[in-house]
């Protein structure tokens, strides 16, 4: 049995495992605790009976397996191999702890406390600086980020295919990734040293490596990642989304590919990639950070009594604060996370 060490067993032992598994909204106190805080108990304390133990059990998990997992990913002879040790660990987990029934609850009980947390831990994190913890809490939408990871939980746990979760097609298909990562990282210097443009085509046209994902992408606009920064806004993001975009596009819709496409298309990913849930709630926690950005910045602050200081005159902080993320933008972001949606043309099938 593989551990980490004696130091950090102890802790895990004599500090988390007592919290964690014995500590109740009823025998809580501030001396007591570290991680968790009243509030946080009462919430994960109305899970359903059958996940009452579930954070208890992610501990005990942990101790047992944790190690050995990471021994194992080391140990990997290949890319692919690290990508299947840890896609079968994360189901045997899943598995065992009753994930997609006690984990949506567990993190839903996160997301519940999170405006509110005040455990010890926030204290030492923050520099005993909370108000800056809250004051963002308590702005953004953290209850459409919630509803994100819920939709998310609930597209993962949904059926693969023969006793299978979709989490086992995902890292399918990451492991799929990884072997042609593998081999675009091999005869990387065979194509970049190329003294023709058609070797380069060539390799460009292979359906077994990322050379065609990669020429796709910087042939995507005339965008030099020098000349703008995520602190420029829209004109950023839409120049990202448009490389990117053009990458998915070629890692699923190039011509002489469509077999191999679809092994990168799980029919329960497709469906996961068109839950508009997801994306409305992304949307609506990026604008709400977006809105509240000014403050966290400090261009709008409150000196005094009903005064108010900014940075930006009325009329840029009404238009900053009524900001939406535009359509197009949205629609480019899709290209980038469902490429084989928009292949025009014969449609990539997924598989189940």
């Amino acid at each position: 049995m593989y551990t980490f060490g004696e130091g950090v067993d102890e802790i895990i032992e004599d500090k988390i495992v007592p919290e964690i598994c014995h500590l109740t909204s009823k025998n809580y106190s501030i001396y007591n605790s570290y991680l968790l805080d009243d509030f946080l108990l009462e919430q994960l304390e109305d899970m359903s009976p059958e996940c009452q133990s579930f954070k208890c059990d992610v501990v005990h998990y942990a101790q047992q397996h944790a190690a050995r997992i990471f021994v194992d990913v080391m140990n990997a002879t290949s890319f692919r191999e690290g990508v299947e040790v840890v896609g079968h660990e994360l189901s045997r987990a899943f598995s065992e702890l009753n994930f997609c029934t006690c984990g949506r609850e567990f993190v839903r009980a996160i997301f519940r406390a999170a405006p509110f947390y005040n455990a010890n831990a926030l204290y030492t994190m923050t520099d005993s600086e909370t108000g800056g913890y809250y004051k963002i809490m308590r702005n953004v939408d953290v209850k459409s980020l919630g509803k994100v990871f819920d939709q998310l939980i609930a597209g993962v746990c949904a059926s693969g295919g023969e006793e299978t979760i979709c989490l086992d097609s995902i890292f399918d298909v990451l492991a799929e990734l990884a072997d042609r990562y593998s081999v675009t990282a091999n005869d990387w210097d065979d194509y970049s040293d190329a003294e023709s443009r058609k070797f380069e085509k060539q390799q460009e046209k292979r359906c077994d490596a990322f050379f065609g994902v990669v020429s796709a992408f910087q042939k995507a606009s005339d965008y030099d990642f020098d000349d703008l920064d995520p602190s420029d806004g829209e004109d950023f993001w839409e120049m990202m989304f448009e490389r990117l975009g053009a990458g998915s596009n070629a890692l699923y819709c190039a011509k002489g590919c469509r077999k191999q496409a679809t092994r990168l298309y799980p029919c329960c990913l497709r469906k996961m990639m068109e839950n508009n849930k997801i994306w409305d709630n992304v949307v609506n926690f990026i604008e709400s950070v977006y809105h509240f950005y000014p403050v966290i910045e400090d261009d709008v602050y409150f000196p005094g009594f009903y005064e108010m200081d900014a940075d930006k005159s009325e009329e840029e902080l009404a238009d900053w604060i009524s900001w939406t993320v535009p359509d197009n933008l949205r629609e480019k972001f899709m290209r980038v996370v469902h490429g084989a949606k928009y292949c025009e043309g014969k449609i990539v099938r997924c598989y189940n």
